[in-house]
């Protein structure tokens, strides 16, 4: 922009000196015949002043010129300062966001890829049985074929689960000698435990315990209820902090 005005005040000032040179040296020119003296007057007093409309004119041109150039250059440096504002901005969410599309060594988004994975492995994840309490007949302390079955689902959910630990706990009828149901109930919970372990379930993940005939289910005459093996799930987290 500086190079634009410093042409225009250099093509401007020979015109402004040709002017000056004008109004100071242009004088009408005296004749012995005053027509031609006012005539000569005429001519000179209109060329001056058609010089002082064009001197006008491109000052007037200049100066509007000039002004155009400020605005375009003013506006051109807002947009700069603008533009360069909005990427900083865009540096600084880069920055502290997380580059979602940053290959990992796949070659595929690190975020996607993780979303996928934990869709993959909820589906194919085992889903907790629905049983959770087996009954014995008199004096047994073995689980049929059928209850087998649903301790393996256990153990595959409870390898799945790791921070999950089974509280598995034996119990008795009241009838007999509490000391022997106290022997019967903890052989039925090690029993259940022993299908668990033969699947995989570590120890970590198994609290084993007889309680004899001293938690009945409902009653203490409902014997068939009361010859059982309770399932439950725990936290592992909040096991080793009681």
């Amino acid at each position: 922009m500086n190079r634009t005005i410093r042409f225009i005040t250099v093509s401007t000032l020979p015109l402004l000196f040709t002017v000056g040179c004008v109004n100071t040296d242009s004088k009408p020119v005296s004749h012995t015949i005053s027509g031609e003296i006012e005539h000569g007057s005429l001519a000179s007093q209109q060329e001056e002043n058609a010089i002082n409309s064009a001197v006008k004119l491109a000052i007037h041109n200049m100066e509007g010129y000039q002004h155009q150039l400020l605005q375009q250059n003013r506006a051109a440096t807002e947009v700069s300062t603008t533009t360069s504002e909005a990427t900083e901005m865009t540096v600084l969410i880069i920055e502290e966001g997380v580059a979602l599309d940053e290959p990992n060594t796949n070659g595929k988004s690190a975020e996607p890829l993780l979303i996928d994975e934990q869709i993959e492995l909820e589906k194919n994840a085992p889903a907790m049985p629905d049983k959770s309490d087996f009954f014995f007949g008199f004096n047994k302390t073995e689980p049929n074929d059928s209850d087998k079955e649903i301790l393996l689902q256990h153990a595959s959910y409870l390898l799945a689960n790791p921070d999950l630990v089974m509280v598995v706990s034996g119990h008795a009828d009241n009838r007999g000698n509490k000391q022997y149901n106290q022997y019967l109930s903890e052989r039925r919970a090690q029993n259940i435990a022993d299908v668990l372990s033969g699947a995989g379930v570590p120890d970590t993940q198994l609290r084993v315990a007889g309680v004899g005939d001293n938690v009945p289910m409902t009653s203490a005459r409902h014997w068939g209820e009361n010859r059982r093996v309770e399932l439950r799930y725990r936290d592992l987290l909040m096991l080793s902090r009681q």
